[in-house]
């Protein structure tokens, strides 16, 4: 039988039954679809999270006091150092390594701010005037605190938009004061917005001197020292360096870790990228469970024409003519199911971007055309067995059929 005949003669099958074919092809579409927008919803999340992690600077460079044991690119756990890590280390730091751009401690700590009646509670960042660069934070009004005022422990501080907002209102907050717990510092600058980065929002964080911060939280140690290289090139040659200062003021002990945001990315990369690979595999089920839809509509077309098989064959038709045809049929119901699903699926995600500019969950092309030919396999999968069984049917067994 010819190609031409075979597919005109599976889509007349196919029409014959309108309702059971629709019900058929929802079934693998559903599957089809589910792979399509979990692949591109886990994609998007690893877009998105990476992207916010890029924003938080380039070349980052994190050090924490402690060693863990266990080898991990987020570092060990906060209070595990048996050396305390001190201004003095970032200072060394800044003087001997060649490839570092910018270097500063970090302290952390939360408090209440306070002016007239308007109380709100903050996360304080203590660190040096370096740290704009380090972390791309962006000033709109006003200006960072500067070395003179670390180092001579002047009481100042950079607050975020909310911040000045709750304590100030419409009111201009530079030059005034507000008080952190119980001292009293004045306003040199506030953020310009920049929302919520890395589970951060910079909107509702301050940031003073380390050494006002030292005072203020009655600390003798950083929580840990943040740089950044002079090139991502230079990486390696600067994570060496860092490493050689700080075991040099600790008589050869490694008692830090030293994370590289390049680490951290391609670990968040392949946890994200795994995730992603999951969520597919999921949604694969659903697409062989519409597969299983398509298996099982063939085996009952085949009962209802046995019929027309053992006349077909009567008439000249070969075992291999039934088999085509009924194979065809589950192809086209494959294809159809396929092309519906995929081209839906990738319309939608590229609607919800519209909706979403932030997270870019748009179907990703390199899943786009597998998703349709694991629909067009399924199909032939499934669709073996019953085409099989058809063309085996005898000529007089099919003709007695009732």
């Amino acid at each position: 039988m010819r190609l031409k005949e075979t597919a005109r003669l599976s889509v007349e099958s196919l029409l014959a039954q309108k309702l059971r074919t629709a019900l058929t092809v929802l079934g693998m579409v559903i599957g089809v679809g589910a792979v399509v927008l979990l692949v591109s919803l886990g994609q998007g999340a690893k877009n998105y999270v990476l992207k916010e992690f890029e924003g938080l600077g380039t070349n980052l460079i994190v050090i924490q006091p402690g060693k863990s044991d266990k080898k991990t690119h987020f570092g060990p756990p906060v209070g595990a150092a048996q050396r305390k890590m001190t201004t003095a280390d970032v200072a060394a730091i800044e003087r001997k390594a060649l490839n570092i751009k910018a270097v500063s401690g970090l302290i952390l700590g939360t408090v209440s701010a306070r002016h007239e009646d308007s109380i709100s509670n903050i996360t304080v960042f203590g660190t040096n005037e370096q740290f704009p660069e380090i972390l791309s934070i962006l000033i709109g009004r006003g200006e960072y605190f500067s070395r003179e005022e670390d180092e001579y422990r002047r009481r100042v501080v950079v607050i975020g938009r909310n911040i000045a907002e709750d304590l100030f209102g419409d009111d201009e907050p530079l030059g005034r004061s507000i008080k952190l717990n119980e001292s009293e510092f004045k306003i040199v600058g506030v953020l310009a917005p920049m929302g919520n980065k890395v589970g951060l929002n910079f909107d509702e964080l301050a940031f003073i001197p380390t050494q006002a911060a030292l005072k203020l939280f009655n600390e003798d140690k950083l929580f840990g020292i943040r740089a950044t290289a002079s090139s991502r090139e230079g990486m390696d040659d600067a994570v060496a360096e860092i490493s050689e200062i700080l075991k040099e003021r600790r008589d050869g002990e490694e008692d830090f870790t030293i994370i590289t945001q390049i680490s951290m990315m391609e670990s968040l990369n392949t946890i994200l990228s795994m995730l992603t690979y999951v969520l597919a595999a999921i949604a694969a089920i659903s697409m062989v469970v519409g597969g299983i839809g398509i298996m099982n509509i063939m085996w009952v077309s085949v009962v209802e024409r046995t019929q027309e098989i053992g006349i077909r064959r009567a008439v000249g038709a070969r075992r291999r003519d039934i088999l085509q045809q009924f194979l065809a049929e589950a192809i086209g119901l494959s294809v159809l199911s396929g092309g519906v699903g995929v081209g839906g699926a990738t319309l939608l995600t590229y609607a919800l971007h519209l909706f979403l500019p932030s997270f870019d969950m748009r179907a990703p092309w390199w899943i786009v055309v597998p998703a349709f030919l694991l629909a067009l396999l399924v199909g032939i999968v499934f669709g073996v067995a019953p085409a099989w069984r058809a063309s085996r049917i005898e000529t007089l067994d099919a003709l007695r059929y009732e």
